[in-house]
Protein backbone atom coordinates (compact mmCIF):
# COMPACT_ATOMS: atom_id res chain seq x y z
CA UNK A 1 0.00 0.00 0.00
CA UNK A 2 2.93 2.52 0.78
CA UNK A 3 4.08 1.79 -2.45
CA UNK A 4 0.51 3.16 -4.41
CA UNK A 5 0.99 6.23 -2.64
CA UNK A 6 4.81 6.76 -2.46
CA UNK A 7 4.27 6.22 -6.31
CA UNK A 8 1.00 8.55 -6.91
CA UNK A 9 3.38 11.16 -4.56
CA UNK A 10 6.30 10.66 -6.75
CA UNK A 11 4.45 11.40 -9.94
CA UNK A 12 2.45 14.36 -8.54
CA UNK A 13 6.04 15.73 -7.62
CA UNK A 14 7.02 15.09 -10.93
CA UNK A 15 3.85 16.75 -12.34
CA UNK A 16 4.26 19.76 -10.51
CA UNK A 17 7.92 20.46 -11.49
CA UNK A 18 8.08 19.68 -14.81
CA UNK A 19 4.35 19.58 -16.43
CA UNK A 20 3.77 17.83 -19.47
CA UNK A 21 3.62 18.69 -23.06
CA UNK A 22 -0.23 18.59 -24.91
CA UNK A 23 1.84 15.97 -26.55
CA UNK A 24 3.06 13.92 -23.33
CA UNK A 25 -0.43 14.19 -21.72
CA UNK A 26 -2.30 12.47 -24.62
CA UNK A 27 0.60 9.73 -23.97
CA UNK A 28 -0.12 9.74 -20.44
CA UNK A 29 -3.78 9.17 -20.92
CA UNK A 30 -3.51 6.23 -23.55
CA UNK A 31 -1.16 4.52 -20.75
CA UNK A 32 -3.76 4.95 -18.08
CA UNK A 33 -6.15 3.58 -20.36
CA UNK A 34 -4.09 0.65 -21.63
CA UNK A 35 -3.68 -0.20 -17.69
CA UNK A 36 -7.29 0.38 -16.60
CA UNK A 37 -8.55 -2.05 -18.91
CA UNK A 38 -5.61 -4.34 -18.54
CA UNK A 39 -6.20 -4.17 -14.85
CA UNK A 40 -10.48 -4.47 -15.21
CA UNK A 41 -9.61 -7.60 -17.92
CA UNK A 42 -7.09 -9.35 -15.08
CA UNK A 43 -9.67 -8.82 -12.26
CA UNK A 44 -12.71 -9.96 -14.50
CA UNK A 45 -10.60 -13.01 -15.55
CA UNK A 46 -10.09 -13.35 -11.66
CA UNK A 47 -13.91 -13.51 -10.68
CA UNK A 48 -14.82 -15.28 -13.57
CA UNK A 49 -12.91 -18.43 -12.06
CA UNK A 50 -13.98 -18.41 -8.70
CA UNK A 51 -16.77 -20.61 -8.39
CA UNK A 52 -17.73 -19.33 -4.88
CA UNK A 53 -18.05 -16.01 -5.89
CA UNK A 54 -20.08 -17.11 -9.50
CA UNK A 55 -22.47 -18.67 -7.07
CA UNK A 56 -23.33 -15.75 -4.89
CA UNK A 57 -23.30 -13.18 -7.59
CA UNK A 58 -26.98 -12.12 -7.01
CA UNK A 59 -26.84 -11.64 -3.22
CA UNK A 60 -23.21 -10.06 -4.71
CA UNK A 61 -24.75 -7.89 -7.11
CA UNK A 62 -28.11 -6.27 -5.17
CA UNK A 63 -25.45 -5.41 -2.29
CA UNK A 64 -23.29 -3.99 -4.96
CA UNK A 65 -26.16 -1.94 -6.33
CA UNK A 66 -27.86 -0.50 -3.18
CA UNK A 67 -23.58 0.15 -2.29
CA UNK A 68 -23.48 2.34 -5.46
CA UNK A 69 -26.65 4.15 -5.30
CA UNK A 70 -25.72 5.23 -1.64
CA UNK A 71 -22.16 6.56 -2.72
CA UNK A 72 -23.75 8.51 -5.82
CA UNK A 73 -26.73 9.49 -3.71
CA UNK A 74 -23.59 10.74 -0.81
CA UNK A 75 -21.78 12.29 -3.56
CA UNK A 76 -24.70 14.37 -5.64
CA UNK A 77 -25.79 15.77 -1.24
CA UNK A 78 -21.74 16.55 -0.80
CA UNK A 79 -21.42 18.60 -4.23
CA UNK A 80 -24.68 20.20 -3.50
CA UNK A 81 -23.86 21.16 0.19
CA UNK A 82 -20.21 22.32 -1.08
CA UNK A 83 -21.90 24.32 -4.18
CA UNK A 84 -24.15 26.43 -1.76
CA UNK A 85 -21.51 26.82 0.37
CA UNK A 86 -19.10 27.98 -1.99
CA UNK A 87 -21.57 30.41 -4.02
CA UNK A 88 -22.62 31.85 -0.88
CA UNK A 89 -19.82 33.05 -0.12
CA UNK A 90 -18.95 34.13 -3.63
CA UNK A 91 -22.20 36.41 -3.55
CA UNK A 92 -21.41 37.82 -0.47
CA UNK A 93 -17.78 39.18 -1.80
CA UNK A 94 -19.50 39.99 -4.70
CA UNK A 95 -21.91 41.97 -3.24
CA UNK A 96 -19.36 43.88 -0.91
CA UNK A 97 -17.67 44.60 -4.06
CA UNK A 98 -20.56 46.03 -5.86
CA UNK A 99 -21.11 48.49 -2.70
CA UNK A 100 -17.23 49.41 -3.22
CA UNK A 101 -15.80 47.42 -0.07
CA UNK A 102 -13.04 45.93 -1.97
CA UNK A 103 -11.16 44.27 0.94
Amino acid sequence: MALIFISLLAGILIGYLRPLSPGGTKVTHAFTMLGLIILLASMGAQLGSNKKILGELGQIGLEAVILAGCSVAGSILLVYLARNYIYRDLERKLSRWQRGEHN
